[in-house]
């Protein structure tokens, strides 16, 4: 049952991390094309979006790290 719950965890973290990654390229093309057209209010929404879905990004892979670590039974304590 532990297993089936870290590639539960694994499969989890592959979905946020596809989410997130494909969310940050968005708003950073946004950002360009706001610094671009030199319009400061949007590149700085747009700046904000960007740290804080690179952020998510990488906890959503150490959610897959983790969730691999419990799959493979990499995390048991070995006495």
């Amino acid at each position: 049952m532990k297993k089936i719950f870290g590639w539960f965890i694994v499969a989890y973290g592959l979905s946020m991390s596809v989410y997130f990654g494909v969310w940050s390229f968005k708003d950073y093309f946004a950002l360009e094309d706001a610094v671009r057209l030199n319009r400061p209010q949007i590149e700085l929404r747009h700046r904000i979006n960007v740290g804080f879905e690179g952020v998510w990004y990488l906890l959503s892979n150490m959610l897959v790290l983790q969730g691999l670590a419990i799959a493979t039974g990499r995390n048991e304590k070995k006495e």
